[in-house]
């Protein structure tokens, strides 16, 4: 058994380990709720522009734009959504996995894929398994509040637009409950398949009973759908991020939760320790002066 000096000092430390990891669970909480609030406000306001989208690919006559149509580059890109601070557990793991598939599957059908990344602790798995980003897009906390998502938008955009990729697509944590997230790709070029994707995991898609050509518009059509497809894009994008982000708070306060309750629990077995060695010296301390008072008699 460990002497009581060396008892009490690993109880200290596993006292200090347990503020902190509270201390870091108190703020992963209140992240938490932050973004959990900002996302249900999103969340309307992307489903409102996913019945915006349905209504303009659904239209009797097709609308002859770049972002609606199939490319054939053979080429197809990723960008991966990362968690900007470690202390997540598998987080980024999972996100580096779902990537390792696009890169097989790339591999598989013969087709160039760039990569894309966020500035984050992801970066560190990908230098791991030799990945190298084509380029890394930095601040991902501020790009919720919309300063770098334009560069991301009007950069997939204008590749698509320029029949450089066939496909855009993100790798993201997403958010489905408090009880379950789990890694995905959401596929945001060609835009009808992004589209597609809103409107299956939207509400209720309305009207049923009114088409694209009943609304009058000016500009033409062509215009307004210039202006629509970008907005639509960049508010899926800044949605998954969204997701992200949400995801990995949650995970690292489940993660600080389970390390303030281990370190509880040692805090209980060294004081445990400490009082069965304290006990014994008082113990050994006693039958020595019983000893000695005896040896005097």
């Amino acid at each position: 058994m460990a002497g009581i000096r060396q008892i009490l000092q690993r109880r200290r430390a596993a006292d200090s380990i347990r503020r902190i990891t509270r201390t870091m669970e108190m703020v992963s909480t209140a992240k938490y709720k932050t973004y959990h609030h900002r996302r249900d406000i999103s969340a309307e306001y992307e489903n409102a522009l996913a019945q915006i989208g349905y209504l303009m690919v659904t239209s009797q006559e097709p609308i002859d734009h770049p972002v609606l149509k199939p490319n054939n580059a053979n080429r197809s890109a990723v960008l991966a959504v990362g968690s900007t601070r470690g202390l997540c557990g598998s987080y980024n793991s999972h996100v580096s996995h779902l990537v390792d598939v696009h890169i097989k599957n790339a591999q598989r059908f013969n087709k160039e894929l760039d990569i894309y990344a966020t500035d984050s602790r992801l970066l560190n798995t990908f230098a791991y398994r030799g990945i190298t980003p084509k380029k890394v897009y930095p601040n991902i906390d501020k790009s919720l509040e919309g300063l770098g998502i334009d560069e991301i938008t009007d950069n997939c955009i204008d590749q698509y637009m320029a029949g450089h990729i066939d496909n855009f697509d993100i790798v993201y944590m997403q958010y489905f409950s408090a009880s379950s997230q789990s890694v995905q790709t959401m596929t945001i070029l060609p835009l009808t398949e992004l589209i597609d994707n809103l409107t299956t995991r939207s509400t209720a898609i309305w009207p049923y009973d009114i088409s694209f050509e009943e609304f009058y518009m000016s500009p033409q059509a062509f215009e307004v759908i210039k202006g629509l497809a970008r907005t639509i894009v960049r508010a899926s994008i800044e949605f998954c991020f969204m997701d992200a982000a949400l995801s990995e708070h949650l995970a690292r306060m489940v993660a600080m939760r389970s390390a303030t309750e281990n370190a509880e629990s040692m805090i209980k077995q060294l004081t445990n320790e400490y009082n069965t060695a304290r006990q014994s010296q008082i113990t050994g301390d006693l039958l020595d002066i019983v000893g000695g008072t005896g040896a005097l008699q």
